[in-house]
C-alpha cells in the first residue's frame, strides 16, 4: 500500500499535540504551587497578626501605669509602626499570592483549550487516515481484479 499522503501533518499535529500535554502538566504544577503560596501567605499572615497582638500588648503594658520619658512613647509608637508595616508587607504577599493563583488558573485553562484543540486536529487528520486507507484498499483491490480478470482472459484465448 502507498504512503499515506498527510503523513507529516499527521507527525506535526501529533507533536503538537504531546507538547499541548506537557504545557498542561506544567501550568497544573504551577497552580498547584500557587495554591500553595497562597495557603502558606495566609497562614503567615494569620501567625503575624497572633504575633502582633501580642507584642503591641506588651509593649503597652511595658510602659502603662508608669512615669516614662517622651522618648519611650516616641519609640513604642515607632515599635508600633514598624509591626503595622509588616502586617502591611504581609497583606500584599498574600494579594500577590493570590493574583499568582488567579493567573495561573487562566494559564491552566489556556493549556487546557489548546491540548483539546490539539487532540481535535489530531482526530481530523486521523479520521482523514482511516478513510483514505479503505479508498487505497478497494484501489489496491481493483487493480488486482483486474489484473487477474486480464490474466484470466490471456489464459483463454486460443492461440
Amino acid at each position: 500500500m502507498a504512503k499515506y499522503v498527510l503523513e507529516e501533518m499527521l507527525r506535526v499535529r501529533n507533536f503538537r499535540k504531546e507538547v499541548a500535554e506537557k504545557n498542561l502538566k506544567q501550568a497544573q504544577k504551577l497552580l498547584e504551587e500557587a495554591k500553595g503560596n497562597v495557603t502558606s501567605a495566609e497562614k503567615t499572615l494569620q501567625e503575624f497578626r497572633v504575633f502582633m497582638e501580642k507584642e503591641s500588648d506588651r509593649l503597652y503594658k511595658k510602659i502603662i501605669m508608669q512615669k516614662v520619658k517622651k522618648g519611650s512613647v516616641d519609640e513604642l509608637h515607632y515599635a508600633i509602626r514598624v509591626l503595622k508595616n509588616k502586617l502591611i508587607t504581609h497583606e500584599q504577599n498574600l494579594e500577590s499570592a493570590k493574583e499568582n493563583l488567579t493567573k495561573a488558573e487562566k494559564n491552566l485553562e489556556e493549556k487546557r483549550e489548546k491540548l483539546k484543540e490539539a487532540n481535535k486536529n489530531v482526530e481530523k487528520i486521523e479520521s482523514h487516515r482511516l478513510e483514505w486507507i479503505k479508498e487505497a484498499a478497494k484501489e489496491e483491490e481493483l487493480v488486482l481484479d483486474k489484473e487477474l480478470e486480464e490474466f484470466a482472459k490471456s489464459k483463454v484465448r486460443p492461440e
